[in-house]
């Protein structure tokens, strides 16, 4: 980056190299507005938002990073009146340079004697708007012209590049992140217990948690601590029913607890952290748990009660007898799991930390196994059985002899027509792997309806921010009306350098977090509401397209689009007439809700065509008209107008609103020239429309083009079989 930076264009912003990580996602998002008593509006908020309330969440614990997203960043506008400034024979470049020698502070050098040291400095930097106004800017008529003479010079915003509504309403959103490897939950937990006092500190403000991990986090630990304790109780419930022994099922329920201390100490040792994937392995492990305990158990009660032996002599005889078959279960079980660890990519991902706990949990169980349970063994085995577990004995008998029966019938029926039961067994092995066949691919991991749909959409090309935001609260109305539905954070456009909101996207697409109750308390599946928020969307105009995803439900709603169709090539437009036949046949496939493309040619841009030859009958070239041009519309900052223990606003030298805003008056705004002439735009230069790329996006130094489908995916294999005719 360092090699390149002297070829890139003097005027871009500074290029980035930012390392994304699962810390990039925000643990929240706080929603801040001013409440409709206070005087507060959103460019105050957003000054505040940028300095004292970052600066105090930032110093909270767990707290890593606080982006701030939404626009209506405070500057100071100098808007120049076009026809003063030329009455005085001057151009905004003057005016820049003017205001950018005299607001500053320079360090001239120390002034040092024989008894004392001191800093001079020129003071010249304005800590007031009002006396910006003093700034000389030239001399006219034997007077001096200050740049209150030819400018009006306010508070402002630099025009927005990006918006945030909170529930509905305008507001400035700030992103809370967590330390790399980080606790979510402790860090949102900070932020909540932080609040009241944050909304002590500004009254005038209205906080809300518009979107946050917290919720999906707990749902999800919660189930899965549910279903934990509703194994070990059903495991324990079906031991005791099959082995018909109170006290042997006894032990191998003290047992579980040992295995899992034992098993949560070596995740920690080895920096595993409990999750859903690793709950997962936990629960599935219950069961797995107790097969060493039962074959040692089992051994242990036959050399009591069938060989007669002594408690404590069947226990140590009776562990040594299937220690080894014990170890070689463990082992050949833990051998399948291995190539789990080493399969590489997005499954190694997911399923390593399943296989690593599992492993975890077997050895656990192994070791319990050989030396917890034969400790216990002597304390619950022998002596005289009671009226109760003979009872118990009678009941597991009448419950275990049918189906013993049933299978040892199977089995002496299967050993007198061998032919004929490996031919079922053969018919019906085929039979499955021949359904199998259609369901493979249909999905990578089982849906889960976790209440949270993802909403994204683009308005049509050229459409103001402001334009676009009026679509975007009719877009909130209708997700309003749906049922369940207790907070909305939104998203349009983006800001240089804030990544946690979504990067590189323009004024007219946006990003919507819809979250819903949990799925016991509304009646719809978010796939319902998915397909509700597509059909009101339709009612909407101006809109290219809508996306309604579902989010953390599938590893699917992490990436952009379950079918993305990459073309390539050095034409942008054959590109496009190829992006718009694949567009096309991709409607056709079942399945298939809505379709998107990453750029299009409707676009329309405004080109300034200079004649060279009337530019240098005036002494102009290109360059000189396309600088001054520049200036007046978009502006230029002249320097920065700083305030104590806060970020200083840019000062920005450009035309009034009514003289850039329009191609008429444009077309008529002045030039100057070296030697300080007048020349009207219009003679060296005129406007023209052209159709161009909405986007430019490149992969491997080719132009690249991108068609997206989502929806209710048909099945893979039909998929592709679709794709392959295109």
């Amino acid at each position: 980056l360092q090699k390149i930076k002297p070829l890139l264009p003097p005027d871009i912003r500074e290029p980035q190299v930012i390392k994304i990580s699962d810390a990039t996602a925000p643990a929240m998002t706080l929603a801040v507005f001013p409440k409709k008593t206070s005087h507060y509006n959103l460019s105050m908020v957003r000054e505040l938002a940028d300095n004292a309330i970052k600066e105090t969440l930032l110093r909270l614990p767990y707290v890593a990073n606080v982006e701030v997203f939404g626009g209506y960043h405070r500057e100071v506008e100098i808007l120049v009146d076009p026809n003063k400034v030329h009455r005085y024979g001057l151009n905004l470049t003057d005016i820049i340079a003017a205001v950018r020698h005299e607001n500053l502070n320079i360090p001239n050098g120390f002034m040092i004697n024989r008894h004392h040291q001191y800093l001079i400095k020129t003071a010249g930097q304005y800590f007031a708007i009002d006396r910006l106004g003093n700034i000389a800017i030239g001399k006219g008529g034997g007077m001096t012209i200050h740049l209150k003479d030819v400018a009006v010079i306010k508070r402002g915003v630099r025009e927005r590049t990006a918006a945030y509504h909170g529930n509905g309403k305008s507001s400035i959103a700030l992103n809370i992140l967590r330390v790399y490897g980080g606790n979510t939950l402790k860090t949102i937990n900070s932020v909540k217990k932080f609040l009241p006092a944050l909304e002590k500190q500004y009254p005038g403000l209205a906080f809300e948690i518009t979107d946050t991990q917290e919720r999906i986090i707990n749902l999800s630990i919660n189930n899965m601590m549910g279903a934990l304790r509703d194994a070990i109780i059903l495991t324990v419930l079906i031991i005791f029913l099959f082995l018909g022994d109170f006290r042997g099922a006894l032990i191998t329920a003290i047992s579980i607890p040992f295995t899992y201390v034992m098993t949560f100490a070596l995740m920690w040792a080895f920096g595993i952290s409990f999750n859903i994937v690793t709950l997962t392995a936990v629960i599935i492990a219950v069961g797995m748990l107790v097969d060493d305990a039962i074959v040692i158990i089992e051994n242990i009660e036959r050399h009591v009660l069938e060989l007669k032996k002594p408690v404590r002599r069947a226990v140590v005889e009776g562990t040594l007898e299937v220690i080894a078959a014990d170890f070689n279960g463990t082992a050949t079980t833990i051998m399948v799991l291995i190539p789990i660890l080493l399969i590489g990519g997005y499954v190694q991902t997911i399923l390593k930390p399943f296989a690593s706990v599992l492993i975890i949990a077997l050895i656990s169980s192994f070791f319990v196994s050989v030396t917890v349970i034969p400790l216990l063994a002597p304390f619950f085995l022998g002596g005289r059985r009671y009226r109760i577990e003979l009872w118990m004995n009678g009941l597991s008998d009448s419950f275990v002899r049918p189906i013993q029966a049933f299978f040892v019938g199977l089995l002496k029926m299967g050993l007198r027509h061998r032919f004929l039961f490996l031919f079922i067994g053969g018919a019906a092995f085929v039979a499955s792997m021949i359904q199998m066949k259609t369901t493979i691919g249909r999905d990578l991991m089982p849906p889960m309806d976790t209440g949270i749909v993802k909403v994204a959409f683009e308005t049509e090309n050229n459409r103001s921010l402001e334009a676009s935001e009026k679509i975007l609260f009719r877009i909130e109305s209708k997700l309003k009306e749906l049922p369940g539905v207790f907070s909305i954070s939104s998203t349009l456009g983006s800001e240089p350098g804030v990544i946690s909101f979504g990067s590189g996207k323009s004024p007219q697409e946006g990003m919507i977090t819809v979250n819903m109750v949990d799925r016991f308390h509304r009646k719809k599946s978010i796939w319902e509401i998915e397909a509700e928020i597509r059909k009101k969307a339709q009612e909407i105009e101006g809109l290219k397209y809508l996306h309604a995803y579902d989010f953390g439900a599938t590893p699917l709603s992490t990436i952009l689009a379950p079918v993305d169709v990459m073309l390539s090539g050095p034409d942008p437009m054959i590109l496009d007439q190829l992006a718009n036949e694949v567009f096309m046949r991709l409607t056709t496939v079942p399945g298939f809700t809505s379709l998107s493309r990453t750029w299009d040619r409707n676009k329309t841009e405004i080109q300034l065509v200079i004649d060279p030859l009337k530019a240098r009958y005036y002494g102009m070239d290109p360059f000189i008209i396309s600088q001054q041009v520049g200036i007046a519309l978009r502006g230029a900052p002249a320097s920065i107008f700083r305030i104590p223990n806060e970020d200083g606003m840019t000062m920005r030298v450009r035309y009034p609103y009514a003289d850039r805003s329009e191609l008429g008056r444009l077309n008529q705004m002045y030039i100057t020239t070296p030697k300080r002439e007048l020349i009207p735009l219009k003679l060296m230069a005129h406007f023209q429309k052209e159709r161009v790329q909405s986007l430019i996006t490149h992969r491997n130094l080719f132009n690249v083009v991108n068609i997206r489908a989502t929806g209710q995916l048909p099945r893979l294999p039909f998929c592709k079989a679709g794709l392959r005719k295109f």
